[in-house]
């Protein structure tokens, strides 16, 4: 997945979700530049089901299982453009 923020541009793997404290924790791959950990609260994850729910979210997920995993991200803003600083860290 890549995260894009105005501090940083860069490519996570998601390496493993667990449930703990009753909240949803998503880590990354020890070979990314930056140890991360996400903490989802049962209403963030209420809203990303919601959200799957969308038909073109859905169709997007459906397609998922027949598309090639190899493929980059686009560039969200449509610039076209790559950062300069792909991976800062």
């Amino acid at each position: 997945m890549r995260v894009t923020s105005s501090i940083a541009d860069m490519q996570i793997t998601v390496d493993r979700i667990i449930v703990e404290d009753q909240v949803l924790v998503m880590t990354n791959g020890s070979e990314d530049a930056l140890p991360m950990r996400a903490v989802m609260s049962p209403r963030d994850v209420r809203k990303i089901f919601g959200s799957m729910l969308r038909p073109s979210v859905f169709l997007y997920l459906l397609s998922c299982i027949f598309r090639n995993d190899i493929v980059e991200a686009r560039d969200i803003n449509g610039s076209g453009e790559n950062h300069p600083t792909p991976n800062p860290w």
